[in-house]
């Protein structure tokens, strides 16, 4: 009965992560095969846009948790290693977090043609690791889009009205919305955009038909039938 359960649980999260990686690569190409607008074409766009530009400042910034660095979006994570000893009597060692979290700001996006507004909350942001701390048994992380980065955005244009924020003159700014597939920033331009997103799908593909043969494979050792037919003993 337990293997029988762990063969169903294998195929449903293998066939989830095969459907989510698949729409994962048909994103990434997207957004490979598709160049970033000037700025001053994109207020002139409707639905699903791509920017590239710089980072700026549009009416507030944040101060980063761990490094009090002036930024635009941060992510943290603190994680502590705990030592435990299991059923066999062994010492073994694991991290846990015990603390993340994050926070963003709108800011603008600025190109040789002009700059726009990005309202972030939604987005999936893919930054660096801009501090790093290890001290004893306690990780300290943080991730942040600081202003002069350069960043790459995919999203979609809306009227500046539909904001929750003050947006300034500004008559767009870029969010999320149901015309966009995907609404990401990234640190970087248009190919770590397209990289980051393609290693992710391409594991969670392969992971997926792991699972899937894991699945398989029990079926084949469980049904006496099958696994005749193909050359697999029962157990």
């Amino acid at each position: 009965m337990l293997a029988l359960l762990i063969a169903v649980a294998a195929a449903l999260l293998g066939g989830y992560l095969l459907i989510w990686g698949g729409n994962g690569v048909r994103r990434a190409i997207r957004a490979w095969s598709s160049d970033p607008l000037p700025i001053e074409e994109a207020y002139l766009t409707d639905g699903g846009i791509e920017v590239e530009g710089v980072a700026d400042p549009l009416s507030e910034t944040l101060r980063s948790p761990y490094d009090d660095a002036r930024c635009l979006a941060y992510s943290y994570s603190k994680k502590r290693r705990e030592r435990r000893r299991n059923e066999g009597g062994e010492d073994e060692t694991a991290w846990r977090a015990v603390e993340s979290g994050g926070e963003s700001v709108p800011f603008l996006v600025s190109d040789d043609t002009g700059s726009i507004p990005v309202v972030p909350g939604a987005a999936t942001l893919e930054a660096a690791t801009a501090y790093s701390s290890h001290a004893e048994d306690v990780k300290k992380t943080e991730r942040r889009i600081d202003p002069g980065d350069e960043v790459h955005v995919i999203g979609q244009k809306r009227a500046a009205a539909e904001a929750d924020a003050d947006l300034g003159d500004a008559s767009a700014y870029i969010g999320d919305g149901g015309e966009t597939a995907t609404f990401r920033i990234t640190v970087g331009d248009e190919l770590e955009t397209a990289a980051r997103m393609f290693g992710r799908s391409l594991g969670a593909v392969a992971l997926g038909l792991i699972l899937i043969g894991v699945f398989a494979y029990l079926v084949l050792t469980l049904v006496p039938g099958p696994a005749v037919e193909v050359g697999v003993s029962g157990i």
